[in-house]
């Protein structure tokens, strides 16, 4: 079903390029001055030492980190409000195969833009709200170890246990979504994904297990040619990425369809 999803993919290709050219700009902006400023190998270890005496100055005496913040903070609003709206273009269009491509993108941004928000939000609320308790108990578990590898043995778990969350809860919100497109309660499609619990979740593991792959297949091409080819490797990864979250989510509606009818 993502064959037949060519404007979608190629809608979340450009929005994620355009989103990342975004932030390498106001990354550049920040790290390239420091660079052209970072003291040379000629001079002493004290122009090293005075370099990072006056960053540490200007960080905490200054408004210097006002201007990044707030751009900051702007590109993550932007992201934040424009994310549900493509994604309720990109369900509606699961759900609208017989409507022209643009047509029913657009149109599914119209009629499940307030649903979809609120999804994304109480999502995102659920994501990071673990992270208000795991970030002290990471930093408590760091302080007690006296080694980089007992620190990471310690934390490790719970690292995997949030990611294990992180997935299952994508997977909820998926199926929530399904059922908002389909006209279902959020009882009915949270009971169907109990109901069928393995196979979504072997199916979402297997597809992210090939993304995986495909990621480090392109990672490591970068290390070996880089330069031009690099850059066109990397772009063309970003595609096939969309195109392959675009396969999870086809599959997975495919999935739905079969055990809902």
């Amino acid at each position: 079903m993502a064959w037949n999803q060519p404007f979608t993919v190629c809608t979340l290709f450009i929005y994620n390029l355009l989103w990342g050219l975004a932030l390498f700009d106001m990354i550049h902006s920040i790290v390239f001055p420091l660079l052209r400023r970072y003291p040379s190998k000629d001079l002493s270890r004290e122009a090293v030492q005075l370099f990072w005496v006056e960053g540490h100055f200007q960080i905490t005496k200054t408004d210097l980190l006002h201007s990044y913040i707030g751009w900051g903070l702007g590109l993550l609003l932007a992201r934040m409000l424009l994310t549900p709206l493509l994604n309720a273009g990109v369900y509606y269009s699961l759900k609208h195969t017989e409507l022209n491509a643009g047509y029913r993108f657009v149109q599914g941004i119209r009629k499940l833009a307030l649903p979809f928000f609120g999804y994304y939000l109480a999502q995102m609320t659920l994501q990071l709200g673990p992270l208000y308790w795991l970030i002290p108990k990471a930093a408590q578990l760091y302080s007690k170890q006296s080694t980089l590898y007992g620190a990471a043995q310690e934390i490790l778990p719970w690292l995997g246990a949030y990611l294990v969350y992180m997935f299952v809860l994508q997977t909820l919100f998926t199926y929530l979504q399904f059922g908002k497109i389909s006209g279902k309660s959020p009882l009915f499609s949270m009971m169907l994904l109990l109901r069928n619990v393995l196979p979504v979740f072997l199916l979402g593991i297997l597809v992210m297990l090939i993304g995986l792959l495909i990621t480090a297949a392109v990672m490591t091409s970068t290390m070996i040619w880089a330069g031009f080819l690099a850059l066109l490797g990397f772009q063309a990864y970003r595609f096939i990425h969309m195109f392959c979250k675009m396969w999870e989510l086809t599959t997975q509606y495919a999935l739905w369809s079969a055990k809902s009818e």
